[in-house]
């Protein structure tokens, strides 16, 4: 089966590369195809090229590395005699899923420099100069757009000339984006009139527009300076004497209309508005059955009666409302009221209330088949106040290969409130091959701190999360031979109780308005368990047992501290190619009342996650390397762990990504424990346990998920040290069972 599927795949490479060498074939004769065009900036360094490239008009086709245009290589696979039937489809297919030849367009080229002179001026370089370098081969035309900066203009002198005072002081305060000594670009100009716009209006100047502002540039004689000076726009001054009045007049909200389940295919004619007025005098309209009560209104709307009008509440009302699960659609719009006062107007459309799905898988792991199903029900209403209710279950069911069978049984509910608030509910069985069985009871409340417009963080907290892990029945050759023996494994298979408490950020500077700009991703998060349990045991005087631990009902209480973050950089090559680094580290720490950290608290290496040369559980800790038993897989966790990845990933079709790779880290135990020899952090050996693998990958991108496939290979395994082989080369016994792994997967992984 390997050997035919590499047979077809070096078949359909060949064909490409053959289709390669004659990129032209759909040329038409006495045209050309556009084969390279970049931009060069000649004298000033600090001119991102990359910025500037996304100003020409023409660019080549789709390059998958740099340089192989396979898009366009698939498309010249189609036969260019299509009289048959059969080649027609052929040519249709091809032409379906390629990419047609860019043909060179002299006058698009004209059109691109004059973009780029406009964009150097923009950015202060008023003398820029913009030229061309062509080179024509075997109809080919490869251009390069040489751009000349010269010596960039600074502002040297800032004035303010508008007559209206509420508008000069916002202008001139401390706040302003333009300053005398930075040099001229004309989006911080852009930047200044946004800002002043959005002061305005927040403070009630509701028909004030930034179109309304412009600047105006001077330069100076004989030096690089520029004056500039912020006006009203001509048309303004030439506004009647109405118009002018609405421009200086701070608006009042005098009510505000809610219809509610609003339907735009029902005529007006047909609908009954229904009228209240609540003790803030805010009047209510909706017509149809009411499906969410006036105080989960008011919660989710900041436009309150007798305030001043402001965007800001405006927008913040948006994001809150269109936030609450059965809305479906929001529009807030305003209208005069009287002198100085404005009605709103808030229309809300019902979404879907409730949903339901079942699930049903084949598993296959490790030579391993099983089957699981799941069933979840959704109630995005359920008191009428935009209350989310989830039940569901789900159950598996693994035939092992050795005879043995692992069963899993799992039940969750959870009520989130449109404060934020989530209460959530879980229980689990697991009767497992290794003759144990066992269940971990939950119960959690967290909240998810509202994000604040324009805030680049998010803010999450579990204010408590309680697990009970219970261990009713476990065989005796089961405790004898592994966990009678073993600190670690004892740990995991008591019952033991956990009561944690955890804070969540999150940090993104990916910005809608240029999607392909480079951004930064951060999440870190902090959790502690069992301190309050500790000192309230301790300041009770309660008795310990025999282990010197604390319990609560008998049972022994975890208490660690853990903490965890992740750095992610996407370096924007191009719409189509992207870079990206990621850097997570994880430390983990059990005190007081606990020596190992819970079975479930602890770090795992490997997965499609982490380092993909190895399935999830099967790497470290350290260079520890197991006898093959099953109960390795539960010795292969740690208290500390560090993946670094670097991923290039660059799109074929609108549908289709492919990546290639490398990742680098592994997990390490904080303390020595005997059952995991090499498995310790140390501080003069790990950097030589840091595992490494490669490979390549592939997205379909069907616009709900992402569904992801990665092939890795391992490159660095530390744990066969004992034998002198980390380094999987041919030379070193390289297999496709042992050093090679598939992953499936959700999502991209970071």
């Amino acid at each position: 089966m390997l050997r035919e599927v590499c047979t077809y795949g070096f078949l359909f490479v060949l064909m490409l590369l053959l289709a390669s060498c004659n990129a032209t074939k759909f040329v038409p004769e006495g045209q050309y195809l556009l084969n390279k065009a970049r931009v060069k900036c000649v004298d000033d360094k600090s001119v991102s090229a990359s910025d500037l490239s996304s100003y020409l008009r023409q660019h080549q086709n789709t390059e998958i590395l740099g340089f192989w245009k396979l898009q366009l290589h698939v498309y010249n696979t189609a036969p260019a005699d299509t009289t048959t039937k059969t080649k027609k489809t052929l040519a249709r297919n091809a032409h379906k899923m390629g990419e047609a030849p860019v043909i060179y367009d002299e006058d698009l080229t004209r059109v691109s420099m004059q973009q780029l002179e406009q964009q150097m001026n923009n950015m202060g370089y008023f003398q820029a100069e913009v030229d061309t370098h062509k080179v024509i081969k075997n109809r080919k035309v490869d251009i390069t757009y040489l751009v000349t900066a010269h010596q960039p203009y600074y502002i040297r002198h800032y004035s303010v000339d508008i007559p209206e005072e509420a508008v000069r002081v916002i202008a001139e305060d401390e706040r302003c984006k333009v300053q005398p000594g930075a040099q001229f670009s004309t989006e911080v100009l852009d930047a200044e009139r946004e800002r002043i716009a959005a002061v305005l209006r927040n403070r009630g100047y509701f028909y004030f527009e930034k179109s309304m502002l412009e600047f105006t540039a001077d330069s100076a004689l004989n030096s690089h300076e520029v004056d500039v000076k912020l006006h009203f726009a001509p048309y303004v001054m030439q506004l009647d004497e109405e118009s002018l009045t609405r421009l200086r007049t701070r608006y009042t909200i005098r009510d505000v209309h809610y219809q509610i389940d609003y339907d735009p295919n029902r005529l007006p004619d047909s609908v009954t508005l229904k009228r209240e007025t609540d003790r803030f005098g805010n009047e209510y309209s909706w017509s149809g059955r009411r499906f969410l009560r006036k105080n989960a209104l008011r919660t989710a709307s900041r436009i309150r009666r007798g305030d001043r009008y402001s965007q800001a509440r405006v927008e913040r009302t948006y994001a809150r409302m269109n936030a609450l699960a059965p809305v479906k659609y929001v529009d807030i719009a305003f209208v005069p009221a009287g002198d100085s006062l404005l009605g709103c107007f808030v229309t809300i459309s019902r979404g879907r209330m409730n949903s339901f799905a079942v699930e049903v898988e084949g598993t296959y792991s490790a030579g391993d088949w099983g089957v699981a199903a799941g069933v979840n029900y959704s109630n995005k209403n359920l008191f009428h106040g935009a209350e989310v209710f989830t039940i569901g279950g789900r159950a598996s069911y693994e035939w092992r290969a050795n005879g043995g069978r692992a069963i899993e049984a799992k039940a969750e509910t959870g009520l989130q409130f449109a404060s934020n608030v989530k209460i959530n509910i879980a229980f689990n069985f697991q009767q497992r091959p290794e003759e144990y069985t066992r269940t971990i009871a939950n119960a959690g409340l967290s909240y998810l701190v509202p994000r604040k417009p324009g805030s680049r963080w998010m803010h999450s907290f579990n204010l408590i999360d309680i697990n009970y892990i219970y261990v009713p029945w476990m065989s005796d050759a089961f405790y004898k031979n592994f966990i009678k023996r073993s600190t670690v494994l004892r740990a995991s298979y008591e019952d033991h109780f956990i009561m944690d408490w955890s804070y969540m950020g999150t940090y993104s500077t990916y910005n809608s308005r240029f999607p392909h700009r480079p951004y930064v991703q951060l999440a870190m998060r902090v959790e502690t368990a069992g301190n309050a349990l500790y000192a309230l045991s301790k300041a009770a005087n309660l008795q310990q047992n025999e282990k010197g631990q604390y319990a609560l009902w008998r049972i022994p209480f975890a208490q660690y501290a853990k903490g965890d973050i992740n750095f992610t950089y996407h370096g924007i090559i191009n719409p189509k190619h992207q870079l990206v680094t990621h850097l997570g580290i994880g430390v983990a720490v059990p005190y007081l009342n606990a020596t190992v950290l819970p079975f479930e608290k602890r770090y795992f290496g490997g997965g499609a996650n982490g380092i993909r040369g190895w399935q999830a559980r099967t790497l470290g800790p350290g260079a520890f390397h197991g006898d093959g038993s099953t109960m390795v897989y539960d010795l292969q966790v740690g208290d500390i762990k560090l993946d670094a990845n670097l991923e290039y990933r660059f799109k074929v079709l609108s549908f289709l990504e492919l990546a290639a790779f490398l990742d680098a880290g592994n997990i390490w135990t904080i303390k020595d424990y005997p059952e995991q020899p090499e498995g310790a952090f140390v501080w003069d050996k790990f950097y030589k346990q840091i595992a490494w693998s490669y490979g390549v990958g592939v997205r379909f991108d069907l616009s709900i998920f992402i569904f992801r496939v990665d092939f890795g290979v391992k490159l660095h395994d530390p744990s066969r040290i004992w034998e002198n082989k980390q380094w999987r080369t041919v030379q070193n016994g390289l297999k496709w069972k042992d050093d090679m792994t598939f992953h499936f997967a959700i999502g991209y992984p970071f």
